[in-house]
């Protein structure tokens, strides 16, 4: 133990009364910052108590306290043990008991069953049968949070050698050593790549490790391993899966009776009153809504849910001063409130939960009930934020503001009315301390760099304040959970990579740690920004937005048209009391009266399927062309409303916005490096066909270019997740397989086609293809005279001509790009020299057909125009276009 948290302990063994963080940070005369981070420190080695309420206060640990903390957190105090959980606690004791040292388990469930808790019930069987000693440490780790870079990975698993890789300058333990002799948990487990696995089946087996960077030493440890993951069996080694003798499946919330939810929704409430010290009375139709709604996150998204209609509670609470929180049905979100539809299905069913005579629930302080976790810190602190925003009204007099929007039960629209309140309240600017400026510009630049992308002073100026504020609550040492991490990692990891760069330099500028979660928010602003001023033109597609609820589409469309700095789209919200018929009148009545403007198509972006169905109906009765996204966020309006402002066409809309929210595109940012060229041969065990594959090629590669590199293909998504971890390293060419692949528009070549003499020749062509300037100059010369420099001008035709192939995100046929470089050279001196033109055929429909090709093609070739100070026409620009769409691969 470090000499201050020596200090801060014996501080609270002196103290009489449970003791605040600010409270010992003024008694000691120490950073409040530091105080807080050692505090939790303590808490976390379970050698002082936490309290919860306003402020946090910190004890001694007491026996007693502990010894019924241990006995809430076990199977006897889980929702279902006698239902729907009976048979996986009887499976999870059975491992722990086993003889000698307990059975290796998996856990499979869908995100939100509560696999984390569930293990730590498992740990705590062990120390109460005596299965584990006293001491048996609980280790537990999430295999997402490194799954992108393996090394480190590995290294927290396994421990690391000094001089293992570079910045590994001492030895340092991992996991299964700090696990010896009790249980490492080994959360998302399916994030493991194939290499770990392997790793660990030498330890399953022999119970010894090599830490990174060992190879002539081996370590032993005794450690049950707990795995948890949202996947299916497939997605791991067959040898992975024997080596995991039990496996225990954790029901969905849909599977569970309403008894087991009317014990959620009220172990919850409870919890939440006890935390908050404040007596909460709930309507008797909110917890008939929360017994009924369809989840698909499960508990964890009832205890997101709940936790959001407490906080508007408690915002209420504040702003009101009223003497307890209350939770009507009108403070529900919408999904929640639809579970009310159901009751008439299943009334009978519902009435021995409630008193017939009652119309509200209360629930009192006092309650000790473990409901999801056995860490309070992981809960969103949202009752923080409501109090950060009560008191900086004060401070900044801003009444525009409503906080009630701040606190929403979608993330993405929380987000964008966050940005889109700091973003437009100028009055802020001059509360932005100089050194957060600085250190905005800094991030933002390194951050231009890294996504190859731009951010205007606008979107600089919301993140500026969003972390002056992040960095006064890490300081304050106030908590964040964000509530959606795993999916914003997963859907914007390049982002999410940058911002951990990020974050490392904030941490170092201001002398604070970013947690995981602030981390997440931090890649949401790298992929917002916020338009200065968009070209306002008429007649273009307009966006219509369809959602249920009194103003939630009105109030979701002026956000959008607040960041985005226009007035396009158009919102018909439709209250719970609205017929869908009803709606579709409304909105075809709208299409008939505004035809005019309607010509270049709508959008239908809707909250829910049974909008969704509009779009068809809607054409064949107005002659209008409709096309519709269901089940959208505010980040997908801001992107449909912004394209359709700038005159994109409605099939391109439709496509950028399927493709672009499906998944992230991993090379969609990267950095302008030199990479090693590389072709990927693949088969399912990465031996045998392969090694037959790589023997055929090799004799047509130039080997020490081009790298061969075998792969293993187990599971179509975690192939893709290995080859955008190795574009970062290799320009991959070509991908040689069993398997047909197609993903980021890399050539594929089957078993079959290489076994073909014109096939093998086309990708020695397509890998090896390359132009050199030099060479070409020195042929060249004397046929160009109009240019000073033939080479330069060869040095930016070719740059030009393979941006644009980028650009279109397509390949060319072996060849094609050296007769397109040299079309674009000569077209240069033609225009120069005032040599004739041609004429395209059919230019008006071809630019209608391909104007986002186009488009990429009259923009690349803009360099080209300043520097010689000529104007490629219309139908030149058409051609190269036509050149490119015809001779792709």
């Amino acid at each position: 133990m470090s000499s201050r948290k020596k200090q801060i302990y014996a501080a609270l063994e002196k103290a009489k009364e449970p003791l605040s963080a600010t409270e010992i940070a003024g008694n000691l005369e120490l950073d409040r910052s530091n105080v807080s981070r050692h505090l939790s420190e303590l808490f976390k080695e379970k050698k002082i108590d936490r309290i919860e309420g306003r402020p946090v206060l910190y004890q001694i640990k007491q026996d007693v306290s502990s010894q019924e903390e241990s006995k809430l957190l076990s199977f006897n105090h889980l929702v279902g043990k006698e239902e729907s959980l009976k048979i996986p606690i009887q499976q999870a004791q059975a491992a722990m008991l086993y003889p000698p040292k307990g059975l290796h388990t998996i856990l499979f469930g869908e995100s939100g069953t509560g696999k984390s808790l569930f293990a730590e019930c498992m740990y705590e069987f062990g120390l109460t049968s005596e299965s584990l000693s006293k001491e048996a440490p609980f280790i537990s780790f999430n295999c997402a949070d490194y799954a992108q870079t393996p090394q480190l990975l590995f290294s927290h698993i396994f421990g690391v050698k000094k001089g293992a890789f570079t910045g590994a300058e001492q030895d340092k333990p991992g996991l299964i050593e700090k696990a010896n002799g009790g249980i490492l948990f080994l959360d998302e487990i399916h994030r493991l790549p194939p290499e770990g696995q392997e790793m660990l089946f030498t330890f399953i087996d022999k119970g010894v490790y090599r830490p990174l960077g060992e190879s002539s030493k081996t370590y032993e440890a005794s450690v049950q391993i707990i795995g948890a993951t949202t996947e299916n069996s497939d997605v791991f080694l067959a040898t992975f899966n024997r080596r995991i003798p039990m496996s225990i499946t954790l029901p969905p919330l849909s599977n569970r009776t309403l008894d087991e939810r009317f014990e959620i929704v009220t172990l919850f409430l409870n919890q939440e009153a006890s935390r908050l010290k404040k007596k909460i009375v709930v309507e008797k139709d909110v917890l008939l809504a929360f017994m009924l709604y369809d989840t698909e996150g499960n508990i964890g998204q009832v205890k997101r849910d709940l936790k959001l209609v407490c906080a508007k509670a408690f915002l209420h609470h504040r702003t009101n001063g009223t003497p307890h929180l209350s939770v009507g049905v009108s403070d529900l979100p919408l999904p929640v409130q639809k579970g009310l539809l159901k009751v008439k299905e299943i009334s009978e069913r519902t009435d021995h939960f409630f008193d017939a005579a009652a119309r509200e629930l209360t629930f009192e302080p006092g309650a000790k009930n473990v409901v999801w976790t056995q860490d309070t810190t992981q809960n969103m602190d949202v009752y923080s934020t409501i109090e950060d925003k009560v008191s900086s009204l004060s401070k900044v007099d801003l009444e525009t503001i409503d906080l009630e929007q701040l606190i929403e039960n979608n993330l993405n629209e929380y987000f964008e009315v966050y940005v889109n309140e700091l973003s437009r309240n100028d009055i802020h600017q001059e509360l932005i301390e100089p050194k957060i400026w600085k250190l905005t510009d800094e991030l933002y630049n390194i951050a231009e760099e890294k996504l190859d992308r731009r951010f205007n002073e606008r979107t600089r100026f919301t993140f500026s304040m969003h972390l002056q504020s992040t960095i006064e609550r890490i300081r304050n040492g106030k908590m964040i959970v964000h509530p959606n991490l795993n999916e914003v990692r997963k859907k914007y990891l390049t982002e999410f990579q940058v911002a951990i760069e990020l974050s490392s330099l904030i941490e170092k500028e201001c002398g604070v740690d970013i947690p995981f979660d602030e981390i997440g928010f931090i890649t949401m602003f790298l992929t917002l920004d916020i338009s200065d001023d968009i070209e306002k033109q008429d007649n273009k597609v307009k966006v219509f937005l369809l959602m249920h609820g009194k103003s939630t589409a009105s109030s979701m469309l002026e956000a959008v048209q607040d960041l985005l700095g226009i007035e396009s789209g158009v919102a018909f919200n439709m209250p719970l009391t609205m017929e869908v018929t009803q709606m579709y009148e409304q909105v075809k009545n709208y299409v008939n009266q505004n035809k005019e403007e309607l010509t270049s198509g709508i959008l239908i972006l809707t909250d829910m399927g049974s909008l969704n169905t509009f779009s068809h109906m809607l054409t064949e009765e107005t002659g209008i062309v409709t096309k519709s996204i269901s089940m959208v966020s505010t980040l997908v309006v801001l992107e449909s409303v912004r394209m359709a402002s700038v005159g994109r066409s409605l099939k391109e809309i439709y496509q950028n916005i399927q493709v672009s929210f499906e998944s992230a595109v991993h090379g969609q940012f990267r950095t302008n490096q030199t990479l090693k060229k590389a072709v990927v041969v693949t088969c399912f065990t990465g031996e045998g066909v392969s090694n037959k594959l790589a023997e055929r090629i090799k004799p047509v590669m130039e080997t020490e270019e081009i790298q061969i590199i075998q792969m293993q293909f187990l599971e179509k998504a975690a192939f893709r997740n290995r080859i955008d971890d190795l574009m970062d390293t290799y320009e991959i060419k070509a991908i040689v397989g069993t398997v047909d692949i197609d993903y980021q528009n890399i050539p594929f070549f089957s078993a079959y086609d290489i076994f073909k003499e014109d096939q093998l020749t086309r990708l020695r062509q397509l890998v090896s293809k390359e132009i050199s300037v030099s060479e070409l100059s020195h042929s060249l010369e004397g046929a160009i005279k109009s240019v000073p420099s033939l080479y330069a001008l060869l040095e930016e035709t070719k740059q030009v001509t393979e941006k644009i192939e980028k650009d279109l995100a397509l390949v060319l046929e072996p060849g094609v790009d050296m007769g397109i470089f040299l079309h674009l050279t000569f077209l240069v001196d033609n225009l120069l020299t005032d040599k004739h033109q041609r004429l395209f055929n059919e230019l008006e429909q071809f630019k209608k057909t391909h104007r986002y090709e186009v488009d990429i093609v009259k923009m690349n070739v803009i360099v080209l125009e300043k520097k010689y100070k000529i104007e490629i026409p219309e139908d030149e620009v058409a051609y190269l276009t036509e050149m490119y769409l015809n001779n792709k691969i």
